[in-house]
């Protein structure tokens, strides 16, 4: 998983680190959907933004991209 740059900020403003840094989102995940972290009282709602596949040698994986705040919610 990825943050975008106004994802890090309030992701660093809000004491989220640990708790995105650990984050296990399901592929299932699309575009679009919103993702609420709940962490020390309060809600914070993201946007997947993006999907990404990552293909090499080592195998593949998916990089999810979050971005701050969800708009149109």
């Amino acid at each position: 998983m990825t943050l975008t740059g106004s994802a890090r900020i309030h992701a660093g403003k809000a004491g989220l680190e640990g708790v995105l840094g650990t984050l296990a989102l399901s592929p299932q995940c699309q575009t679009g959907d919103v993702v609420t972290v709940s962490a020390n009282g309060a809600s914070h709602d993201f946007a997947v933004l993006r999907r990404r596949w990552i293909v090499g040698a080592a195998g593949n994986r998916l990089e999810i991209t979050l971005d701050y705040p969800a708009r149109g919610r």
